[in-house]
């Protein structure tokens, strides 16, 4: 699995280099991916990915490369520090999640109790995902930028 996930990861990292897109618009795109990365709504990251990176003229290949962050390997990692982080967001802005969007689903328990732990982590995640896709969109601006600049000097 880590070798698929390894695999992965180097085909979008070449396809990076060898379609030699402008370093921002590779930079708006991880920063894409590693915001969607940290959202609890698994199954369509790459998805959102695509339209967010269509949405901002960014690099689609690179946003899916920067969800790639979330994996098998992270996602239980992930999904407990976004319930943990937007649990403590709750709790210092004093925001009773439950009820204002629970109010008219007081009669099914399943859903309240998955509504209960799907809140909290998606304000977790959307704050997780903007403090690591701002210094990863200008750390990769940066690598990328000397890549292209290195490839230049070469040729």
């Amino acid at each position: 699995m880590l070798r698929k996930l390894i695999a992965k990861f180097r085909g979008f990292y070449y396809q990076l280099i060898l379609a030699r897109e402008a370093p921002n618009r590779i930079a708006s795109g991880i920063a894409i991916g590693i915001f969607i990365a940290w959202s609890p709504l698994l199954g369509i990251h790459t998805i959102l990915c695509i339209l967010l990176a269509f949405i901002f003229k960014a690099s689609k290949t690179a946003s899916i490369l920067g969800s790639l962050l979330c994996n098998p390997l992270t996602i239980p990692f992930i999904l407990f520090i976004d319930y943990e982080v937007g649990i403590l967001i709750c709790n210092l802005l004093k925001i009773n999640y439950t009820h204002m969007i629970l109010s008219d689903f007081k009669n099914v328990d399943l859903l309240k109790t998955g509504m209960e732990v799907f809140v909290p982590a998606l304000i977790g995640s959307v704050v997780l995902g903007i403090v690591s896709a701002v210094p990863a969109y200008f750390l990769s601006k940066i690598y990328f930028t000397k890549i292209f600049n290195e490839q230049k000097n070469l040729s």
